[in-house]
């Protein structure tokens, strides 16, 4: 019917708005006469709240209304899990209220709030607020939580341990008892977060004619919002409208549950006016990730093939609240062995709730971290071998006829050609030149290290118990005057993921792009969906736009053959233009459209109407049912990437500077690449400042100290070098168009890979076993403490 889908470099749509400053952000749509939000937060990490006095706050000039979380207790409910939990973990209740009761638990934690005419006016009455506390010693750690003497760290909780996961295959033991070569190793992740150029921002607006809230605002999640914010205020769903505009940035952090999303929206009903609440940088950074623990092990034979792998993993979760981000912590275990060939393995993983802010979800959501670890215990097998790292992991990849493959917790990845990838990285990276020249550094003062890494990244995820799982929705619809309009349940978080479904759609209807407009995050007119999460905008969300685009097509072939004469089966759609095959003749697809409408009896005879499909894609390789060993596989489609980086370390003073990076990656077939490099390079940037500088700190008394960048060192762009980007494309089996997801892939491997650069920079007798790599850890290492 018509050619396949374009797979090309197109620039993307209203591109020139973003960068020319034309695009309304959250913030830019704050109404004319808006009560701004402030809030106050915990200054304590456990403490019972004894009282709060608002009355000198109330007699601010500017203020309008306060709540506390008493007061606000009685007006609204708690927000439910966006995630059950799963059947093995704790039970208690949630820390989900959008202002705490009687006590605090974790630093930040809202405790009141004003509203006020301007934004210094709230923050300065916010400042007058008296909250008297009876101070606790707080439990910081994973390994104190779980302590036989810890006190509950959750009220209504009766124990501190979330759950434990257990995945095995083979006979861990006998692997480690016949092994020439055991390397045995610890990996301790700082908490880290990610820095959108926009912070959280919301408005709400109260309509008392329509008894309807309207928030609008930086929603990753908007349906799940829309369920969550429903259930706390008491109201149908139908009563709440949410609208993401534009977005600069998520990567996790804005997905849904947080309790200013309740605020705004109640503030709005009390006080008649919007509200608006624009998070400070500050705020941005109370909460983070990644807090874990590994224990690991590595056993080979003599051949340095690798054949056991054993990692106890202890993670502090912190608070449970609504949202699901504790469960990047049993994504990290699932992803083992990754790439390689290694039948035995045995991973215990325990979840521990401890005094900190729940974790946010960010970018890798936990494979990160599983990829640094083997990845991490691969170049320590290296060292103890004396076989090359780029060789021994070239002797022990999976192989391409070995594809589709079960890894030990259930999940099936789909593809890949590893081997290839690994052959591709050493060209391109130049890596014999650069493991020559760093040779020649080692008796310096400033040495180069190599790194290398793979990273496998399991991309849209659908758990079982999530909100909502499995599945994404996308109308195409014709309209009179011959243009496409796509609403669909999947968000752009600034990716361009809107000109890549337009792509899909142009292509199958034979149009240009630009007669594609794409709508998103606006629940009163968009299928219920997910938002963006796990990188299953195109790879969901663009496919059912196609399936739903190939439906319409049909209907038009249909109305083009009652117009030219022939069959349906005779006519292509090309350049906006029906064609029949055997004559020539044309129609334009824009006078197909207005001809429905004003003759729809001649012109879409026999033809279902109107010319609009609603169409849902269920991605096939995932399975909810337990298998004989209890495991289900939640992930459909695996990308993969091969990293290469040299790093300069000064080892008199820790400092390190990356001199070269190389990554090539696989994501399937790619609707456009260009996007995708964007994404690779995007993910590349943040898993090294993971790996070198990002760590969320705190002092003496658990307060966050890293509260601006002059302590939260994020990466800039004089910090990276230009990142060259090689790809491979082996079709994912499981989906219609061979895709996989892209935007959470090169984090974990580019983290793997800075981080076994600086340790070999270090030299064999460092022992480097802490992320971030900052220069007091290098120096430790060099001074012959673990660090």
């Amino acid at each position: 019917m018509t050619e396949s889908v374009p797979r090309s470099n197109v620039t993307r749509l209203d591109g020139d708005r973003f960068v020319s400053g034309s695009v309304a952000y959250s913030a830019d749509l704050i109404p004319a006469g808006a009560l701004h939000l402030a809030i106050v937060r915990s200054v304590h990490a456990n403490a019972t709240i004894v009282s709060i006095d608002m009355r000198a706050a109330l007699g601010m000039p500017g203020v309008v209304a306060g709540l506390t979380g008493a007061e606000a207790a009685a007006l609204c409910d708690a927000m439910p899990a966006a995630m059950a939990l799963p059947a093995a973990a704790a039970r208690g209740p949630l820390q989900s209220r959008c202002l705490a009761v009687g006590q605090a638990v974790y630093y930040g934690q809202p405790v009141a709030a004003v509203v006020a005419n301007s934004v210094h006016a709230a923050q300065a009455a916010a400042g007058k607020v008296a909250v008297e506390y009876a101070v606790h010693a707080p439990t910081i750690s994973a390994s104190a939580a779980l302590r036989d003497d810890a006190s509950i760290v959750q009220p209504g909780w009766e124990t501190n341990l979330l759950m434990r996961d257990r995945i095995r295959a083979g006979n861990a033991d006998d692997a480690f008892a016949r092994a020439a070569y055991v390397v045995e190793g610890t990996m301790t992740i700082a908490p880290s977060t990610s820095a959108p150029i926009e912070p959280l921002c919301y408005v709400g607006e109260w309509d008392r004619r329509t008894r309807r809230y309207v928030l609008t605002g930086t929603f990753q999640n908007p349906h799940t919002s829309r369920w969550l914010v429903a259930a706390a205020l008491r109201v149908k769903e139908s009563q709440v409208r949410v609208v993401a505009p534009a977005i600069g940035g998520t990567f996790g952090l804005k997905m849904a549950g947080h309790p200013e999303e309740v605020l705004v929206a109640l503030f709005s009903k009390l006080t008649g006016r919007p509200v608006a609440w624009t998070e400070e940088r500050r705020e941005t950074l109370l909460a983070g990730a990644r807090s874990q623990h590994h224990t690991f092990a590595l056993a080979a034979d003599a051949h340095g093939k690798l054949i056991g792998w054993r990692d106890d993993i202890l993670v502090d979760v912190g608070i449970i609240a609504a949202g699901h981000s504790w469960a990047m912590a049993l994504v990290t275990p699932a992803v083992f062995p990754t790439v390689y060939a290694i039948e035995h393995c045995d991973v215990a993983c325990a979840l521990a709730i401890t005094n900190h802010a729940p974790w946010q979800a960010i970018r890798g959501y936990g494979k990160e971290i599983g990829n640094l670890v083997i990845e991490r215990a691969i170049d320590l097998m290296a060292r103890r071998t004396g076989i090359d790292p780029v060789e021994l992991r070239r002797r022990n990849l999976v192989p391409k006829e070995a594809l589709p493959r079960l890894l030990p917790s259930g999940l099936n990845v789909d593809s890949g050609n590893y081997p290839a990838a690994l052959a591709q990285l050493r060209e391109l990276f130049g890596y014999d030149a650069w493991r020559a020249r760093a040779r020649d550094t080692r008796a310096d003062a400033v040495r180069i290290g190599i790194g290398v890494a793979f990273e496998l990244t399991p991309e849209g995820g659908a758990r079982p118990g999530n909100f909502p799982n499995g599945y994404e929705t996308s109308t195409v619809r014709l309209t009179p005057s011959g243009d496409i309009q796509v609403l669909t349940g999947v968000t752009s978080p600034g990716s361009g993921s809107d000109t890549g479904i337009a792509q899909m759609v142009a292509g199958e209807l034979g149009l240009r792009v630009d007669q594609v407009t794409v709508t998103q995050g606006d629940t009163d007119v968009t299928p219920v969906g997910t938002g963006n999460a796990s990188s299953r905008a195109l790879m969901y969300g663009g496919t059912a736009a196609l399936l739903a685009a190939r439906d319409l097509r049909d209907k038009l072939a249909m109305c083009a053959a009652n117009m030219l004469g022939g069959s349906a089966a005779d006519i292509k759609l090309r350049d906006g233009l029906a064609w029949r095959g055997d004559t020539g003749q044309s129609v334009s697809i824009a006078d197909i459209a207005l001809g429905v409408h004003v003759r729809p009896f001649t012109v879409a005879a026999d033809v279902v109407l109107p010319l609009e499909v609603t169409r849902s894609f269920t991605p096939a390789n995932v399975r909810v049912e337990p298998d004989a060993q209890g495991r289900i596989a939640t992930y459909p489609t695996f990308s993969y990437s091969a990293h290469a980086v040299a790093i300069e370390v000064d080892t008199e003073l820790g400092n390190a500077r990356v001199l070269d990076y190389a990554v090539v990656h696989d994501c399937g077939v790619m609707i456009n690449p260009m996007l995708v490099e964007g994404q690779i390079r995007g993910a590349v940037a943040m898993g090294i400042g993971t790996a070198l500088w990002e760590e969320l700190k705190y002092d003496g008394e658990h307060r966050m100290i890293t509260d601006r960048f002059k302590s939260y060192l994020l990466p800039r762009a004089t910090d990276l070098p230009p990142i060259r980007v090689g790809h491979l494309t082996t079709p994912n089996p499981f989906h219609p168009l061979g895709m996989k997801g892209a935007g959470e892939s090169g984090v974990g491997g580019a983290l793997a890979a800075a981080f076994n650069a600086v340790a070999d920079a270090l030299g064999d007798d460092a022992r480097l076993e802490h992320v971030p790599a900052s220069p007091a850890r290098v120096i430790a290492a060099l001074n012959g403490r673990p660090a």
